[in-house]
């Protein structure tokens, strides 16, 4: 079975970013990074605590794994559906830049 074959979702990936807001001024908003990213959440058994490296504490209720995107930082927001997701921490954890595990927080769960 392939990794591949394993990504059973697909979310979107969005950014945080400043936008001309037609009177001179800018105003924030979530743009899109990435669309249709395959890729498959783990939900964890409770709030859990993730270490890494020389980080603090990350509190997150999913892992997501996806194929490896250079781009993606910590504080994107991933869209499943109506669901949305902070990023926590981005593990690379082979470190062939193949595969990513993401530990994310959801912040919102649309009907």
């Amino acid at each position: 079975m392939s990794y591949r074959s394993l990504l059973n979702s697909t979310i979107d990936i969005k950014r945080q970013a400043k936008v001309a807001d037609g009177q001179g001024g800018y105003t924030s908003t979530w743009v899109v990074v990435h669309r249709n990213v395959p890729c498959r959440f783990n939900a964890l058994a409770s709030r859990e605590t993730t270490l890494s490296y020389d980080k603090q504490k990350v509190f997150a209720n999913y892992y997501v794994y996806l194929e490896h995107l250079s781009d993606i930082k910590e504080g994107d927001r991933l869209y499943l559906g109506t669901r949305a997701f902070t990023v926590k921490l981005i593990v690379d954890w082979d470190e062939t830049h193949d595969m990513m595990k993401i530990a994310a927080l959801e912040i919102a769960r649309g009907e």
